[in-house]
């Protein structure tokens, strides 16, 4: 599949994986819609890609508001008049636990954001995807999606709930011709997860990944219509003790994660 002149909408593309991912989509000849709250970066980012006259645009938006979701979808469908690609990458962590002061409403700030964002973002275009079909979209959810390693029980059940919606949402869209694919970063070193410790750390620096390679991979899953991708891809086989022999899998996670967990793993 060829990316020429396609239409993308990338939320949270001020920085990180989102950038990454319009500034790849860029240079294969899409259009890019950017979309994120910090005005002043995508002001930046749309510059570097080639401003209005390569046919892009940016839209400040919050996913995690509804009417701010609905104007990016009028922008979207007043500008470009069809949608070939939405990427719900958007999402960040709040570690704080249930015991501290203002824990349960972390946890909902970050739902809001990690999970209802793109359920927002979805619905809202979905009549553009549909109309554009053979269309995609593609959630950038986290492997904290499929195994609680992180000791981040809010970002894990935001990640967790996007694995689960989007497994459930391919087969509600197949047959309107829009594909639906995840995307699980491990240990990716970002602005927003800039995996300081991991990065020191005699064993977990190996586990890191790249913003580049994610993107590759958001692009793959569109190019070959295919549901999940891990990045790193062999972060795929640490799933296989969870779901082959979940006793040995919580005593290695008891034994040889947790100790060496200083704080939250940036997944």
């Amino acid at each position: 599949m060829s990316f020429e002149n396609r239409v993308c909408v990338i939320t949270g593309a001020s920085s990180g994986i989102g950038r990454r991912t319009a500034l790849d989509l860029a240079s294969l000849g899409a259009r890019v819609c950017a979309a994120a709250r910090r005005e002043d970066r995508l002001e930046s980012l749309l510059l570097e890609i080639g401003g209005e006259e390569q046919g892009h645009s940016f839209h400040v938006t919050n996913v995690s508001s509804k009417q701010s979701v609905k104007s990016l979808a009028d922008h979207v469908s007043t500008t470009y008049g069809r949608l070939d690609l939405l990427v719900n990458n958007a999402g960040f962590s709040d570690s704080r636990s249930l015991e501290e002061p203002g824990g349960v409403a972390a946890l909902e700030r970050v739902m809001a954001t990690n999970f209802y964002g793109a359920v927002f973002c979805t619905a809202e275009l979905l009549p553009l995807l549909v109309s554009s079909s053979p269309s995609s979209v593609v959630n950038v959810a986290s492997v904290a999606g499929r195994l609680a390693l992180g000791g981040d029980p809010s970002y894990c059940a935001s990640k967790f709930a996007l694995v689960g919606w989007s497994e459930a949402l391919q087969s509600q869209l197949a047959g309107k011709g829009v594909h639906v694919g995840v995307v699980e970063p491990g240990l990716i070193p970002t602005e927003g997860f800039p995996q300081a410790k991991v990065r020191t750390d005699p064993l977990l620096r190996y586990l890191l990944g790249t913003e580049a390679q994610v993107s590759a991979a958001i692009l793959d899953t569109v190019r070959r219509r295919v549901f999940e991708r891990t990045v790193p891809r062999w972060y795929y086989l640490l799933q296989l003790p969870r779901l082959l022999a979940p006793p040995l899998y919580r005593a290695a996670e008891r034994r040889l994660i947790a100790p060496r967990r200083v704080g939250p793993l940036d997944l």
